[in-house]
């Protein structure tokens, strides 16, 4: 393994008691960029002393559709670049940190069926490729739902980015099909062909990664930085079905870990030859500093 992804922002933003108003709704972990942005450096800067060596930044929420609901689309560039520099801010002085400069979704996440036509998905990530060029050390595309959102993307990153990481997600209760209801194994395939250093899984629960492994590691190289969560026994889990929010079915069958079972889980992973792993949702610097501790 050669990397160490940070922790979930939006939910360790929270469990500091910051305000972070509703993801369907609003602007979420953005929020933070604007009224307290001091929260976001110290969480880069707490993941980097718990044992992380890659910090992404926090512009997960910062897209023209996205700000639209709270009138800041004319805020896009400005917001963008102060995710920049809080997380460049906290790298000072930890050498061997890099910086991941996030390609989110351009809609509302695990809501493949709002993404718009490709014209505008290549409009937004060219604008964000402008502005993250010479800045961050490589690209993550995250929480990728369709194969569609996820290769338009990687391709546009990889023209100025060597290495630029794409991360699907399975979030639900099989993990063997994205949201949008491709194969899994045909967005790795996907990946693959185009270019990807690393494709990963994230915000799905633990064991869903492992149980898909073995598809996983038909990328070039794989990863994962899952919720702290894993599914419910079998005989308690009650699939909602497609018609059901995918946030909704996968918490309504998943328990919560602690950061030791995380970790555990995560342990998994790295035997099996991760390239980076980290955590998602409900994660915070104590679930690094338990992988760190379990695989040393």
């Amino acid at each position: 393994m050669k990397y160490i992804l940070d922790t979930g922002m939006g939910t360790e933003l929270q469990e500091r008691g910051i305000n972070v108003p509703d993801w369907k709704q609003s602007i979420w972990s953005a929020d933070a960029l604007i009224h307290d942005p001091q929260s976001v450096r110290e969480i880069h800067l707490a993941n980097i002393e718990a044992g992380s060596n890659v910090i992404i930044t926090n512009n997960y929420y910062v897209t023209p559709n996205i700000l639209k609901r709270e009138n800041l689309e004319s805020d896009f560039t400005s917001l963008v670049q102060r995710s920049i520099d809080l997380a460049n801010d906290a790298k000072s002085g930890h050498d061997g940190v890099i910086i991941a400069g996030s390609f989110p979704p351009i809609e509302t996440s695990f809501r493949p069926d709002l993404t718009p036509e490709n014209n505008q998905i290549t409009d937004f990530y060219n604008d964000l490729l402008e502005i993250m060029k010479g800045q961050v050390d490589i690209i993550i595309c995250e929480t990728m739902s369709s194969i569609r959102e996820g290769k338009i993307a990687c391709e546009i990153a990889l023209k100025e980015f060597d290495e630029v990481w794409l991360s699907w997600t399975t979030r639900g209760v099989d993990g063997s099909k994205l949201i949008s209801g491709e194969p899994l194994e045909d967005a790795i395939m996907v990946g693959n062909e185009i270019g990807a250093k690393c494709q990963l899984l994230n915000c799905t629960a633990t064991d869903l990664v492992t149980d898909h492994l073995e598809t996983m590691k038909k990328a070039n190289a794989f990863g994962a930085y899952a919720n702290s969560h894993a599914l419910k026994d079998s005989d308690e889990i009650e699939d909602l079905g497609e018609g059901v929010d995918a946030d909704i079915n996968h918490y309504h069958n998943c328990v919560k870990l602690s950061p030791e079972e995380y970790a555990k889980e995560a342990k998994i992973w790295f035997d099996e030859g991760a390239y980076v792993i980290g955590g998602c949702c409900q994660t915070g610097p104590e679930h690094i500093r338990a992988f760190v501790e379990i695989i040393s």
